[in-house]
């Protein structure tokens, strides 16, 4: 019997594809919102179900109920919301590739992070090993190694014409890819770090939610001469957002200051919209 909550997430992820379906018309020069995360909902399976397989350094609650080999069907129908989402905001932002992959990391990795705390406290999935709040940060690098080639090769999409062709050729390239670059990415940051003995402890949530003030002090200082994004063009992720605050009363909270914190600094980058 699939939990309630389960069930609740379901119910929350259709509205947010509803939502991103009705606002983000680009995508049908591209063939689709259905066809775009297809696409991405089959490279994110198979990426996540081969670290798993492969690496053995976390897992998911049984608590999901449906999976699609070791991924729960949730997680392989959040991927696509989750990048298109970025897309969506960085081609508002900016047209050049190369900016667009560095602010795309960066956007990826902070979300993440705060995803990930949000969900292992919920014990929806857990780590072998951690840096800080139960959430390694070798894990939320994975999260940017395989979204931030995925958000390219839409731009890229984008950019040509769209052809019946294209379906195929994207599928493929968007596979290969964002495996290459998540699974190369892993082992060179994890060999580096065994080479170099900068394998990281424990670190504390104030010295992290100070970290990501930095960076996002940083990512404020590179895009100041940008446009100003419409918070209303991220109603989806919002909703997203909201959803996923919701899942903590399913889970063991952690210390309040601590959320709030975290939270706080991951969210500074909502000052920069326009209302």
């Amino acid at each position: 019997m699939v939990a309630l909550w389960s069930a609740a997430l379901v119910a929350g992820l259709a509205a947010v594809a509803a939502l991103m379906q009705a606002q983000y018309t680009h995508l049908k020069e591209m063939g689709g919102f259905m066809r775009i995360a297809g696409i991405l909902a089959f490279a994110a399976c198979v990426a996540e179900n081969s670290c798993i397989s492969w690496y053995k350094y976390y897992h998911y609650s049984d608590e999901w109920g449906i999976f699609l080999g070791h991924v729960p069907l949730h997680v392989v129908l959040i991927w696509p919301l989750f990048i298109l989402g970025e897309h969506r905001y960085l081609r508002s932002l900016c047209n050049d590739l190369r900016l667009r992959a560095l602010l795309c990391f960066v956007d990826v990795a902070l979300l993440a992070n705060l995803v990930e705390i949000y969900c292992v406290a919920a014990k929806l999935w857990f780590w072998k090993e951690s840096n800080c709040l139960g959430v390694p940060w070798i894990g939320v690098l994975g999260w940017a190694l395989f979204a931030t080639p995925a958000v390219l090769l839409l731009s890229i999409e984008e950019a040509r014409p769209n052809t019946k062709v294209t379906l195929g050729i994207t599928l493929g390239l968007t596979l290969v890819l964002c495996l290459a670059t998540l699974h190369g990415g892993l082992v060179l940051v994890w060999q580096l770090g065994l080479l170099f003995n900068l394998r990281l402890g424990s670190v504390r949530p104030q010295t992290e939610a100070l970290a990501i003030s930095l960076i996002q002090l940083l990512y404020h200082l590179a895009t100041r001469r940008l446009p100003r994004p419409q918070l209303r063009q991220e109603l989806p992720r919002l909703l997203a957002c909201g959803i996923l605050a919701a899942l903590l009363l399913k889970g063991r909270p952690l210390p309040i200051w601590e959320l709030l914190l975290v939270s706080g600094a991951s969210m500074l980058r909502i000052l920069a919209f326009q209302l």
